[in-house]
């Protein structure tokens, strides 16, 4: 009965619904998981729906809107993704733990790793490094980067980004996995990188190769790219390639902090568009005229027709 009291709180806290007494039940939980006196509640799939929606929950402005601070969300989503390695790993071992940083709306931001690896984030983006990464060069990503990675043949470098896993040992790359995006998008500049997900054999790419993942049919396809073009939003552009035009709405959505509202249904066309002024007014101007489309704006809202 506990089990599904934590399990329902922890549906609650996503929708917004937690007081902070239940907060309280959820750290008091949290500590006794800590100790060593815990058992796996949550399936593979629970928890990977869990994290997902929470880390969409802390891009998202809702995050103010239901009252609770910035820093408290980073709080319990550290809790809660420490919770998952917890129940996943034998009591035996040491549970992971990691250095999260994140960018805001418009942001655009370079980190260098302690191994030389360089990544650059794009807006609205949340990255996790284990504190280990010396011995375990492995991040967790929500939103989007590019990585060029440094060469180490013992220590493989492992990106993990809601269902797939990226393994590379020395190359440069460029993962979108936007949670508000129907689809994951990982594209090779140089190199070779091998990509799981769903059980499925690994996949390698070579230079020129975008994996597309979609997140409801759980299947992979393939595009060809322009290697040039996969970095181009690292000097400030914005660049949608073969996109569904729902997609590339959704990572507007993420990229400017707006809540976008389709009066009707719009069409399943690709955008295919490179855009050097990325002023929000200019984006939704060449949008409306090379895609037929009609937008309203009052504050963060974008209503769509």
């Amino acid at each position: 009965m506990f089990h599904e009291q934590i399990k329902e709180l922890l549906e609650r806290y996503i929708k917004g619904d937690c007081t902070d007494e239940e907060a309280a039940l959820l750290e008091k939980w949290y500590d006794r998981v800590s100790a060593g006196d815990g058992t796996r509640i949550l399936t593979d799939a629970e928890e990977q729906r869990l994290v997902q929606e929470l880390w969409g929950k802390i891009a998202s402005r809702e995050e103010n809107r239901n009252g609770f601070s910035g820093r408290k969300l980073l709080l319990y989503a550290a809790m809660f993704t420490g919770v998952v390695a917890v129940l996943n790993w034998p009591r035996t071992k040491k549970m992971p733990t990691y250095t999260a940083i994140a960018t805001g709306y418009q942001q655009v931001r370079k980190l260098t790793l302690p191994d030389g690896s360089v990544v650059w984030l794009n807006s609205a983006t949340h990255i996790s490094i284990r504190t280990d990464f010396a011995s375990n060069r492995e991040v967790r990503l929500s939103g989007e980067a590019f990585f060029d990675v440094k060469s180490d043949p013992i220590h493989p470098f492992v990106v993990v980004a809601g269902r797939t896993s990226t393994r590379v040992f020395g190359t440069s790359f460029n993962i979108s996995a936007y949670p508000e995006a129907g689809e994951l998008r990982i594209s090779l500049k140089s190199g070779k990188v091998g990509i799981e997900y769903d059980h499925q054999p690994q996949q390698v790419l070579v230079p020129g190769e975008t994996m597309v993942y979609d997140k409801q049919t759980g299947k992979g396809s393939m595009l060809q790219q322009a290697t040039g073009e996969m970095d181009v939003w690292t000097n400030g552009r914005l660049l949608f390639y073969q996109t569904p035009l729902k997609e590339a709405l959704a990572q507007i959505e993420a990229r400017y902090g707006l809540q976008i509202i389709y009066d009707k249904a719009i069409s399943n066309r690709t955008i295919t568009a490179r855009f050097e002024n990325i002023a929000l007014e200019k984006v939704l101007q060449s949008l409306s005229f090379g895609w037929d489309l009609h937008f309203t704006r009052n504050g963060d809202t974008l209503h769509v027709r």
